[in-house]
């Protein structure tokens, strides 16, 4: 509702009167305009929902921006920044609902925050004075700059980028061994600004079909790109044990036993396959620290001198000069004579969830009297261990590190041949969550051209080929991935000689140069803005 007197024009809503300096205003409706802006703004909403699980109407990808693009050519400047954010809002709110198991206040935070990153490009749609083709490329590059700025503040949160959105439809994703996701987000946000000039604009239309030929061309190479990737010539049979454990059970001191019972069962089962070559445990699958305690490594050394080498995620703690602890989120390889053979300690960490920023800051008083617990430390570097009869070099991630490019490639560029990611979502629900942390981490094998292999505690426990293609994944035949079990797959893994694709090389170039020219732009924006207003 917009309430207004004389020339004044106040944002608000509700019945009856308002007042204002004492007198009371005429409450007038909402205006056609406003309503079609969030018709737009929800619709948008709702289609990028659906990209992403748990719907995965990929074919959505290509027009879900299209009805918010088209609303901020139509509306003033103001309304249409006020829809773009209702629009980032309401998806955001939506795609991470399962946040609510963890924090209901972190989610809306979350959500108000990320929406932020949808007002660029609105912006530059409602602004832009030029044709067709200028207004595809320049919004693909301030999206992407966008996209790329939510995956590195504050340590990032590259989660439901449009291009992981496309996974299950691999053709469109292989660009991203040139530029990452980001160049693959581009691709779609150049689509969908064609679509939303054709409606709006109704004009250019040499410059639409010239575009929609690109775009083909893009897809017919990804085809093809796919079908001529070398097989390689060795492999590592692996076997992914998923172990199922409630998040609420994972720390109670009386669940300890039945954790080192499921895992010493589904490691037995997994070891009844005599060409398994490395059995891998999840993220944090032991009780406690590893090398500290006596009863997880023996349970460890009981199943690797079975003859087969274990990969296993476990906290891990270390003890300075001053006999102050410091604790990590850590995997460790044991041998098949059960000694400690190779250790990680996870380099990106989860804030709030892992660490507590400027905890040094919080008197001790106070972090005692609420109970907060101390925060992990974070490790240095990444690590690469060789592995199987042909030892193959891997690197492991944990948690949401997969989701972070500049990880993985920093692997690949330390001579890792395969990633292995080791997660535990079951801080959320079963199905969405762990599903859309994986299509997330598929990018990561297209841009390196390396097998990703994901051993979760709760689904999706899978393996991943350099092309994006699912090859296997633990399911219990009727579509749910998150009980407990054993995944058994043959991982080909290319030469150490590999050569490395454009983005192992040269990394983020172009998610870098899409920033930098998204911070130009909203630079001059503003001095623009700054200089009219100085003028009136």
């Amino acid at each position: 509702m917009r309430p207004q007197t004389g020339g004044v024009e106040i944002e608000g809503c509700g019945r009856g009167k308002v007042w204002q300096n004492g007198g009371p205003m005429k409450i007038t409706p909402s205006s056609r305009e406003e309503w079609m802006a969030a018709a737009c703004a929800v619709a948008s909403a709702l289609l990028l929902f659906a990209v992403f699980p748990p719907l995965e109407w990929t074919w959505a990808a290509w027009v879900a921006l299209a009805p918010l693009l088209g609303m901020a050519r139509r509306v003033p400047g103001r309304m249409a920044a006020r829809m773009g954010w209702l629009a980032g809002f309401l998806f955001w709110l939506l795609s991470v609902r399962w946040l609510t198991h963890v924090t209901v206040a972190g989610w809306m935070f979350l959500s108000a925050y990320c929406a932020l990153y949808f007002l660029p490009a609105i912006g530059l749609a409602n602004r832009w004075r030029g044709g067709a083709a200028g207004f595809a490329a320049s919004l693909a590059v301030i999206w992407c700059g966008s996209e790329f700025l939510r995956g590195w503040i504050g340590g990032g949160f590259p989660w439901n980028t449009l291009g992981a959105g496309l996974t299950p439809w691999l053709p469109a994703v292989q660009l991203a061994e040139f530029g990452g996701v980001w160049l693959v987000s581009g691709v779609v946000v150049f689509a969908n600004a064609l679509g939303a000039w054709a409606l709006v604009e109704r004009r250019g239309w040499g410059a639409l079909a010239i575009g929609a030929l690109g775009i083909a061309a893009a897809l017919g190479w990804g085809a093809w790109r796919m079908d001529r990737l070398a097989a390689p010539d060795r492999s590592i049979r692996v076997a992914l044990v998923q172990t199922s454990i409630p998040q609420d059970e994972k720390w109670v001191s009386s669940k300890i036993r039945m954790i080192y019972d499921r895992l010493a069962e589904l490691t037995l089962q997994a070891q009844g396959d005599p060409d398994v070559e490395l059995v891998i445990w999840p993220e944090t699958a032991l009780p406690d620290d590893v090398r500290n305690s006596e009863a997880s490594y023996s349970l460890v050394w009981s199943l690797c001198t079975n003859g087969t080498p274990i990969l296993t995620g476990s906290l891990d703690t270390a003890v300075l000069d001053s006999r102050e602890p410091l604790y990590f989120n850590s995997a460790f390889l044991f041998d098949e004579e059960g000694r400690l053979a190779g250790e990680y300690d996870k380099r990106q960490l989860v804030i709030f969830g892992e660490f507590i920023p400027f905890e040094s800051w919080i008197p001790w008083r106070w972090r005692a009297a609420l109970q907060m617990p101390l925060s992990i430390s974070k490790g240095e570097a990444g690590a690469v261990f060789p592995a199987g009869k042909d030892r193959i070099p891997l690197s492991p991630l944990i948690c949401f590190e997969d989701i972070l490019p500049h990880l993985a490639r920093a692997d690949v560029r330390q001579g890792a041949r395969m990633l292995v990611n080791l997660t535990n979502d079951a801080w959320f629900d079963e199905r969405v969550a762990p599903r859309q942390h994986m299509r997330n981490a598929v990018l990561r094998a297209v841009e390196n051209r390396v097998p990703l292999v994901r051993a979760a505690n709760t689904g999706v426990s899978c393996v991943i080929e350099p092309s994006g293609r699912l090859a296997a994944y633990l399911s219990d035949g009727e579509g749910r991935t998150w009980g407990a079990g054993v995944l058994w797959a043959d991982v080909p893994a290319p030469p150490d000689g590999m050569s490395l694709t454009f983005y192992t090389r040269f990394g983020d170039m172009y998610g870098i140069a899409c920033a930098a020219a998204t911070g130009l732009w909203l630079a001059a924006a503003g001095w623009k803005r700054r200089k009219q207003t100085n003028e009136l």
